[in-house]
């Protein structure tokens, strides 16, 4: 059995408008958030919820809100780190998962 996470689907399409200039940090930032959280309520692949902290913690990087952040990176740095996740990730039959039938089903 395999669940479809849209959310996946969806902050790799933020990613790819990124990229295009058609979609903001901000936006970008949401769409990981949303995977993350669907990522631990669904319970699947452990995988799924490390690309979303991955991502989180490059997005928190480069947008540096509050200046919080003791290592921000730059504009060109952040595009080509995500034009490599995207590169990698597309290679993806699908954004299917199996749930972790050790965590119970959801």
């Amino acid at each position: 059995m395999t669940t479809e996470i849209g959310e996946f689907r969806q902050m790799l399409d933020a990613g790819r408008r990124y990229l295009t200039g058609t979609c903001s940090i901000q936006e970008l930032n949401g769409r990981v958030s949303e995977l993350a959280t669907a990522a631990k309520f669904w319970g699947g692949h452990p995988a799924l919820a490390q690309i979303a902290a991955d991502w989180s913690v490059m997005v928190d990087r480069r947008w540096n809100e509050w200046g919080h952040c003791p290592n921000p990176i730059s504009e060109q740095e952040f595009l080509a780190w995500l034009e490599g996740q995207l590169s990698s990730l597309g290679q993806m039959p699908n954004n299917s998962f199996k749930p972790n039938l050790l965590r119970g089903s959801a």
